[in-house]
């Protein structure tokens, strides 16, 4: 089992003070001395302000943050979790993935969704009706072989004729891709084209909220992972070649409120039986000091312990 964990730019009640370098820089050394093997930063680059002040979370652009953070660390898996392809021409992306992917020696990991929020996609002059087809357009670019220098594509949005992509990522063929398949619709492309397939607990308001599957308990997830596992031999791929990641076992840690350790290992010890690879978890955000204390303190209680 590994954890990843979501700066606490994430967190609906963050302060800009959490980026400031002098206070983001002790954190990331503080993740990865506390035995976290990821840092994901979440994706909202225009969010409108009815949305953020009901209680969206922050964002900041993820590839700069994460490249910050390749900077200052040797390990660590970077996670953009996730990146909403939708909203972007998939060249650009993909030239961002490659330089990211380069510059970290190899360590980029895209969590990859089809976005929810209508003012966002007006506000990128993306098309909220066809996002699935956005979505699925942007895999193809994505999913192309680092060692082809060259592609040609005739899209919705955009075409292109001989087009170079560069740099080359580290990783073959490409950096994996982690699909968020809490919905069928999304599960079927995990199985076909993720690296990961990414699923996160819900209530039914937030499952309405994000427009995507209720996944409420152990069970909802055991019965996912058995139809990815299924869908995935399907596609004719190994299963295992899919990890799977599930987020939202506690909605923020905060060492503030505490946690109660005993349970939370039990259910890490749950999931892993489920076969669950990775947990991603939310870190508050408001308190830069103690962002970083619940971080070192959830490592020696949780994940530290667990080995």
């Amino acid at each position: 089992m590994k954890f990843g964990v979501q700066h606490g730019i994430g967190d609906p009640r963050w302060r800009p003070e959490v980026l400031d370098q002098r206070n983001i820089t002790p954190w990331v050394r503080a993740v990865e001395e506390s035995g976290w093997s990821g840092i994901a930063f979440t994706d909202h680059p225009a969010p409108s302000t009815k949305w953020t002040h009901a209680g969206g979370e922050g964002s900041s652009e993820p590839f700069s943050s994460l490249a910050f953070c390749a900077a200052l660390t040797e390990d660590i898996t970077l996670i953009t979790l996730v990146t909403v392809l939708p909203y972007r021409n998939p060249l650009f992306t993909a030239h961002q993935i490659r330089t990211l992917d380069r510059l970290s020696g190899g360590r980029l990991v895209v969590g990859v969704g089809t976005g929810y929020l209508r003012g966002e996609f007006r506000a990128s002059g993306a098309d909220f009706d066809r996002r699935r087809e956005l979505f699925d357009e942007a895999l193809e670019i994505l999913t192309a072989d680092t060692d082809i220098e060259e592609i040609s594509h005739r899209g919705i949005g955009f075409e292109t004729s001989g087009t170079a992509l560069r740099p080359p990522s580290i990783q073959r063929p490409h950096p994996p891709l982690w699909v968020h398949a809490n919905s069928r619709w999304g599960l079927e492309r995990a199985a076909r084209f993720g690296g990961g397939a990414l699923f996160t607990l819900t209530t039914e308001t937030l499952a309405g909220t994000i427009r995507t599957a209720h996944v409420p308990d152990a069970a909802a997830v055991g019965e996912r992972i058995d139809r990815l596992r299924d869908a995935t031999t399907a596609a004719g791929r190994d299963p295992q070649e899919v990890t799977v990641v599930l987020g939202g076992v506690l909605s923020l840690i905060d060492v503030r409120q505490g946690w109660n350790t005993e349970q939370v290992r039990a259910e890490v010890a749950a999931y892993e039986r489920l076969g669950v690879d990775w947990l991603i978890f939310n870190v508050i955000g408001d308190d830069p000091g103690a962002s970083e204390e619940t971080v070192r303190r959830f490592g020696e209680e949780i994940i530290l312990a667990k080995d």
